[in-house]
């Protein structure tokens, strides 16, 4: 009889150090994103530019992910994880350009926008290899929960990013507290990139499961065209990307949006902690229970009707001296709004199984910040108009267009019903080498 080969999978310990280094490195490029949004106030003041200004210091990272985008995945085609990573991790190094800023003899602005403007392109290398990187290394038991991890880093990033800098910079800002600011985010990438470049590797000896055997090659043209054709694909994108859009819109304009109620900009910081620290709370949870059920609808519809609520919750709660209702509105949003990040990495994935991730989630994450780049700026100018309506006025210009956003985005996914093409492949692997087995017995 002939022999017939068996193959038994197994993961190794040092994965939880490769997805520490590797949400270290996330983290490290999100909390540069959006260093100046929660000060604009005081970014405008003390660098004597405009509030357009300012907010485009974090929509450069929005603008530029399709870039990015591109960039690593061509690369990811001609070059091992490893490698693309190590030079998205060269790229965030460009943060140190934003301290010449603090020079007289330069114009600050250039030196600020230059110095977001690398780590704006090196982003997609980070979140576009989220569900990639957790495949590789971690096993379908195991597999949503790493992705809920590795994608929350740039959330708990955009946290601390919104509460540092407003504890740092005061209403009369110096140049020795920016310094102090950006020297310590500069120094975090710093490390970051060290322990990519000495720790990080592609993936371990052996495969954790059947369909990481084989990699899947990239092929531009005809990946594009297929996740084209895909209707639940294309249901996920639609909805995702407004979604998404909505996320970055309130976080990045948070303070403006709450200014004219009569709250601060340390307000704004707290507030902006509070949204994306429920949602990793939530988010871990939401991995938990993928990881055991694999019940990526449902889980999205769930979060689809909290997201929703919350989201009315907060548009009628925005007003003065409310600061508690409005911390909690805040934090049901952020509970509900962030876990939909990993549960729809891990439903793009599965409704496009054999495609690449980084193809399935960064064509997500390319629409929804491009679209968050226009809400950045169609909302501010919103809210420019909301001073002609007195504070009792819940329903304003742009309170009903992040209300309408709300509802498109909740409705549209709601609709979703993508099949589990990566699941139903590895259960055949699986009986397979099961009869193969018994075979082999007999």
């Amino acid at each position: 009889m002939d022999a017939i080969e068996v193959t038994h999978y197994r993961v190794y310990g040092i994965r939880w150090i490769q997805l520490i280094v590797f949400v270290l490195a996330t983290f490290s490029n999100a909390i540069t994103s959006i260093t100046f949004a929660p000060i604009e106030s005081e970014t405008s003041k003390f660098y004597k530019i405009t509030s357009a200004e300012v907010n485009s210091l974090a929509i450069v990272f929005l603008f530029l992910y399709p870039f990015g985008t591109i960039l690593s995945i061509w690369l990811s085609r001609e070059l091992s994880m490893r490698s693309t990573i190590i030079i998205g991790s060269i790229l965030n190094l460009g943060v140190f350009i934003r301290l010449l800023s603090l020079s007289n003899r330069l114009n600050p602005y250039i030196s600020l926008i230059i110095g977001q403007i690398f780590p704006a392109i090196a982003a997609p290398f980070f979140l576009n290899s989220t569900a990639l990187f957790a495949s590789r290394w971690f096993s379908p038991s195991q597999r949503d929960i790493a992705t809920s991890i590795c994608s929350m880093a740039n959330p708990l990033g955009l946290a601390i990013g919104s509460l540092v800098p407003s504890l740092i910079i005061t209403t009369n800002p110096s140049a020795r507290e920016f310094f102090i600011l950006l020297i310590s985010e500069s120094i975090l990438v710093l490390l970051a990139t060290f322990l990519i470049i000495i720790i990080f590797r592609s993936e371990p000896p052996t495969p954790p499961s059947s369909s990481e055997e084989h990699h899947q090659a990239i092929n531009f043209k005809e990946d594009f065209i297929n996740l084209m054709k895909n209707r639940q694909y294309l249901i996920l994108l639609f909805g995702f990307s407004i979604g998404l859009a909505l996320f970055n819109a309130i976080t990045t304009l948070l303070e403006q949006l709450i200014e004219p109620q009569g709250y601060s900009s340390e307000n704004a910081g707290i507030f902006g902690a509070i949204i994306i620290i429920a949602g990793l709370l939530n988010a871990f949870l939401a991995g938990f229970i993928m990881d055991k059920t694999h019940s990526y609808r449902l889980i999205l519809k769930v979060l689809l009707i909290g997201a929703c609520g919350s989201g009315i919750f907060f548009i009628l709660i925005l007003q003065p001296n409310k600061i508690y209702p409005l911390a909690v509105s805040i934090g049901l949003m952020g509970f509900f709004l962030l876990p939909l990040l990993p549960v729809s990495f891990e439903c793009a994935l599965e409704s496009t199984y054999p495609i690449r991730p980084e193809w399935s989630t960064g064509l997500l994450m390319c629409f929804g910040n491009i679209i968050g780049g226009v809400f950045i700026f169609f909302i501010g100018y919103l809210i420019k108009l909301d001073s002609q309506y007195k504070h009792q006025h819940i329903f304003r210009p742009s309170t009903i267009f992040i209300l309408c956003s709300f509802i498109i985005s909740s409705l549209t996914l709601f609709i979703y019903k993508g099949p589990y093409l990566r699941l139903e492949a590895e259960e055949k692997s699986i009986q397979k080498s099961s009869i193969n087995n018994s075979s082999n017995i007999i």
